[in-house]
């Protein structure tokens, strides 16, 4: 059976890095915790470069690898415009029968913050805890924004990824408000 897996988690905690970490481990001790290893691991690699307005387009090349693949773990690499137009729900809407999942990678905030720093399009803020502050927020928001999506049926898996990838057993997202 293939499933829709979108690799969701704020900027600079390892989106992209967790996806080819998949698709070159597929047989990881990771990948058999997720229940990934007896499927071939597809990175949908649109979802890397597609632009704010053309995120929709995830849809039809989601639909497209479900008709030709049977046993796909599809890599979706989130971004905030997937919730802020829905995408998610769209494609969940469209794919009743496959499974729809996250794998949210959290990271330690000093270890996320310092990541930030060294992304290309970061301007160092004058102020490192107003920052800080509004990355927590940003967090939060994304956070609310799962529940809303585990409350129409896709499910979750919440890893620590600021040091390597560990399942975090006792996720609070989990938990249905």
């Amino acid at each position: 059976m293939n499933k829709i897996v979108w690799v969701i988690g704020q900027s600079a905690a390892g989106k992209e890095t967790f996806i080819k970490y998949a698709v070159a481990n597929p047989d990881c001790e990771l990948m058999q915790q997720l229940g990934y290893s007896n499927s071939k691991i597809i990175p949908l690699k649109e979802s890397l470069y597609f632009d704010d307005d053309e995120r929709f387009k995830i849809i039809d090349l989601v639909l497209d690898l479900i008709k030709k693949e049977t046993n796909a773990v599809i890599l979706i690499k989130w971004q905030h415009p997937d919730t802020d137009t829905d995408v998610i729900g769209k494609l969940k809407a469209v794919t009743p029968d496959t499974p729809n999942e996250f794998v949210l990678l959290s990271v330690e905030s000093d270890v996320l913050y310092a990541r930030l720093t060294k992304k290309p399009w970061w301007n160092e803020p004058e102020d490192a805890s107003v920052a800080q502050e509004g990355m927590n927020q940003i967090v939060e928001v994304m956070r609310n924004n799962i529940k809303k999506y585990l409350n129409i049926g896709l499910t979750l898996t919440e890893i620590d990824a600021t040091d390597g990838y560990k399942i975090i057993k006792n996720s609070l997202l989990k938990t249905n408000d």
